[in-house]
């Protein structure tokens, strides 16, 4: 009897942290987006206002940064346009690491979508498109992260809850 409630614990606690996680996913993605923004904003007063070379300025916006998952998109970003056999240009080079990172970040497709537009003309266009292209992708994302933050105000109680009770459900049918 005793290993069947150690179970049914087992599986409470299963679902609760389930739940904890959906929730934290949630979070986690309107961190991230307020993070690639900063981390645009920063880009664009590098190629806007000191002509920053580009892997200089990728270096120093990831420097700047907290959140470690885009951090390490800034940083290999920065290293795949230094360590380049095949010449690929800043646009190539941003579009593989976003597809190597969208199973590593908590951002959705839509938010993706917007930051594979920043690599449109990334150190090809001249520097008032750069910077004109990069504060269209901030509005974008200000919108996403807005989005984000009301989903988070909405979901993340539920999945919290969905978690608690749904454990609770499975814990009772076991029984």
């Amino acid at each position: 009897m005793i290993i069947k409630w150690i179970g049914a614990l087992l599986v409470f606690i299963a679902a609760v942290a389930w739940g904890e996680s959906q929730a934290a996913k949630l979070r986690r993605r309107g961190t991230e987006l307020e993070t690639f923004r900063l981390a645009l904003r920063l880009l664009m007063a590098e190629i806007g206002y000191t002509a920053t070379p580009l892997p200089r300025a990728l270096g120093y916006v990831a420097t700047r940064l907290r959140s470690s998952g885009v951090r390490s998109f800034f940083s290999e970003v920065r290293a795949c346009l230094i360590e380049s056999e095949q010449g690929d240009d800043a646009s190539a080079v941003w579009t593989r690491v976003v597809a190597k990172k969208q199973n590593i970040l908590a951002l959705t497709a839509v938010d993706w979508e917007v930051l594979n537009r920043v690599a449109a003309g990334l150190g090809t266009l001249g520097r008032d498109d750069q910077v004109r292209q990069l504060e269209l992708a901030d509005m974008q994302l200000s919108a996403q992260a807005a989005e984000a933050a009301e989903a988070c105000r909405r979901g993340e109680k539920m999945w919290r809850y969905l978690g608690m009770f749904g454990g609770l459900a499975i814990v009772i049918l076991m029984l």
